[in-house]
């Protein structure tokens, strides 16, 4: 081999063992200001928190660590009250500042929390829902004085964001779904959110976890609540939507055919006139299963859904083919 090549290559192997690999870890100096109150994690990549210590929004922690020196998406933050202190945080947990200057943010990204531009409330007939989801625990119940007999119930309340599609989910340190929604770590309500979601969503009284994955994938794409302010803004929306009287005309037409006309007529009476326009019917194997409220980008607890409604961007679509049936709860065959 040639002398000076040999050289060259020799060279060449040196600084490649002297670089450090690009997703190695990188000592840094800057702050971390908290938007979420996401857990802080001893290992980020076993997910561990002994001590269950989360961030306190609205706070600036110290960095010194990321997991790499191009575009971290993990920084080690140090948290005094916390043992042992040194804790890794998910970037989409708030804002970073190295000594640099701020770490920026990817152009479109749909997993960034706080980027919506409009709101779902999605609400479920549960009897014909679970016409197609029979294994569900909580599809076995056929009690017809349960409140998902003759009400909607609860599916989630999704922040959107329409560059994103579908795509706009996971915001917080969790980044896809598990195999079962149970596979999520659970989530810390207080008692009396947790006993009103267990009644307009009957998934979360039967065990089956729709709530834990509704907070992963949807909630933790809005910066305006907690988790219990969450689901207190989205079952407030799901019994003013049902005690407006329109849960009464569909359960009052339980194993009968209702024309689409004659619904959304009884919409515009309840919520406001021409509200229909931003509701989306959805239906299978005839039976009318869910109804998806299209909703402005800011929501203010307490907020009349009427008032809600006319502020919305949404457009009325339907599936449906001008009519439905309304199932009854429990299963004939």
């Amino acid at each position: 081999m040639n002398r000076g090549l040999f050289r060259s290559l020799s060279l060449f192997f040196f600084i490649a063992l002297a670089l450090p690999p690009a997703n190695a870890s990188t000592t840094v100096k800057g702050t971390f200001t908290a938007e979420q109150a996401c857990a802080a994690y001893v290992s980020k990549n076993k997910l561990t928190n002994p001590d269950n210590t989360h961030l306190v929004a609205n706070t600036k922690y110290t960095i010194f660590e990321t997991n790499r020196s191009n575009q971290p998406d993990w920084f080690r933050i140090r948290i005094d009250s916390a043992n042992p202190p040194e804790r890794w945080v998910a970037k989409y947990c708030g804002a970073a500042a190295l000594s640099g200057g701020s770490v920026p943010e990817p152009v479109n990204d749909c997993h960034t929390p706080g980027l919506q531009d409009s709101y779902v409330l999605a609400l479920s007939w549960q009897p014909a829902f679970c016409e197609t989801h029979r294994d569900k625990p909580e599809c076995r119940i056929d009690d017809t004085r349960a409140y998902q007999a003759r009400n909607f119930t609860l599916h989630g309340l999704w922040p959107n964001k329409a560059s994103c599609g579908t795509s706009y989910g996971y915001c917080g340190e969790l980044r896809d779904q598990p195999a079962e929604f149970c596979d999520y770590p659970a989530l810390s309500l207080f008692s009396a959110t947790r006993s009103d979601l267990e009644q307009v969503m009957p998934s979360a009284a039967a065990g089956s976890c729709l709530q834990r994955h509704e907070w992963y994938k949807h909630g933790t794409c809005q910066t305006s609540w907690s988790v219990d302010g969450y689901f207190d803004l989205a079952i407030d929306l799901t019994r003013q939507f049902n005690e407006s009287g329109v849960a009464y005309f569909i359960a009052r037409n339980i194993g009968n055919t209702v024309h689409e006309a004659d619904f959304i007529a009884k919409i515009d009476c309840a919520q406001g006139a021409n509200t229909h326009r931003h509701i989306e019917l959805k239906c299978q194997n005839g039976n009318l299963v869910d109804v998806y409220i299209n909703l402005p980008d800011a929501i203010s607890p307490g907020t009349a859904l009427g008032d809600l409604l006319q502020a919305s961007a949404g457009e009325f679509k339907s599936n449906c083919g001008g009519q439905f049936k309304v199932d009854a709860i429990g299963f004939n065959h």
